[in-house]
């Protein structure tokens, strides 16, 4: 008896499942009564609220094809499906899917661990003050804090609130007012809520953005301590890196002192570490300038990569290449063909004022106090 109506529940239910994310999106936007510096406040503090979610991005960065950049070409070149498990900045879990494979890449506070799920193989190392790009730097929350790091008043504009993985998203436009810059601005969507960004566009000129990274669903709870911890399974290949890549390793052991200024950009302010190493990072916002240091094994080998590349122009100071947003320069063979690194989110003219300045940077012993 009544046999249809446990049909017509499942029909309802049916009919809530699909009606429930529609009925999400098209609830009112509703304006927040921030103006743009209080929105930075609310994405800078954001750091440490937890969270887990899914984010998406895309980048059209045409990075040449050298074991340097590898990491570089993989984030900032192709598209990416990251899945997030954020306790606060010193405590998560990133799992990078991509049609190869996947890559997991968990935090604590005393080092990395880097788990290949194709290879078997685990890497660990401890926290680095300089280190190449990872999985954590296209994710809209640290994208975000890094390129509103120093912004000015005046380089920022209200955009008009947006819905973001069924959340009301803050709009906000930066437009960096520094001469040596390559980007044309920078747009930041953030969580009304909690100041999560939620979604980062950056633009160098063109109508479409350059990278594109975006939550597609953002849940505000905590990841659980399963989620977080890792034990490597049986059979893994472990290893340790006290120095986990090329900058870390440059920044401790060569020869030099980052110059405090270089092409007319100072050190980044939110990087007071950096001076006492060789790596320097210069600039504000979304402007970077990188000088790392190369001994001859790599710097040779990557002039010889960077001369077969797209964009690739003579240059009096060095091997260059423009590409687009991102310029390279790698000096002149000095010492057992090492050379000095440039590159960032600059103009060609920037980095050969750079390459000029370089060429009477003499080396140091590190070891004298």
């Amino acid at each position: 008896m009544f046999w249809w109506w446990r049909w017509v529940v499942a029909a309802v239910v049916a009919a809530l499942v699909v009606a429930i994310p529609t009925l999400t999106r098209a609830r009112p936007l509703t304006e927040p009564d921030l103006g743009p510096a209080e929105i930075v406040a609310a994405v800078m503090g954001s750091a440490s609220t937890p969270h887990t979610g899914l984010v998406i991005s895309t980048g059209s960065v045409q990075v040449p094809d050298a074991n340097t950049f590898t990491a570089i070409a993989t984030l900032f070149g192709e598209p990416n499906r990251i899945r997030v498990f954020w306790a606060d900045e010193e405590r998560w879990r990133l799992d990078r899917i991509r049609p190869t494979g996947e890559t997991d890449l968990f935090r604590t506070p005393t080092g990395t661990t880097r788990w290949v799920y194709e290879s078997g193989r685990v890497r660990v190392s401890l926290p680095a003050p300089v280190r190449l790009p990872d999985t954590s730097d296209v994710l809209p929350d640290t994208l975000a804090r890094w390129v509103l790091q120093g912004a000015q008043p005046d380089e920022l504009a209200a955009l008009p609130t947006q819905r973001i993985a069924g959340r009301n998203a803050m709009g906000l436009r930066l437009t960096p007012a520094t001469p040596q810059s390559s980007i044309e601005h920078v747009d930041i969507w953030a969580d009304a809520d909690s100041g999560i960004p939620l979604r980062v566009q950056v633009y160098a000129g063109a109508s479409r953005p350059t990278l594109s990274t975006s939550y597609e669903r953002l849940d505000l709870e905590a990841p659980t301590s399963r989620a977080l911890d890792f034990d490597p399974p049986e059979g893994a290949e472990v290893t340790f890196e006290e120095l986990p890549d090329l900058a870390s390793e440059s920044n401790a052991f060569a020869p030099y002192l980052a110059p405090e200024t270089l092409a007319g950009l100072p050190l980044r302010e939110d990087r007071p570490d950096l001076p006492t190493g060789a790596v320097g990072v210069y600039g504000r916002g979304p402007t970077v300038l990188v000088f790392l240091p190369l001994r001859g094994k790599a710097a040779q080998p990557l002039r010889e990569e960077l001369a077969k590349t797209g964009g690739y122009e003579p240059s009096a100071t060095g091997t260059a290449v423009d590409l687009g947003p991102i310029s390279v320069l790698v000096t002149p063979s000095r010492y057992r063909g090492s050379g000095f690194l440039l590159l960032g989110t600059v103009t060609p003219q920037t980095l050969e004022q750079a390459g000029a300045q370089l060429a009477d940077l003499e080396p140091i012993d590190r070891n004298d106090p």
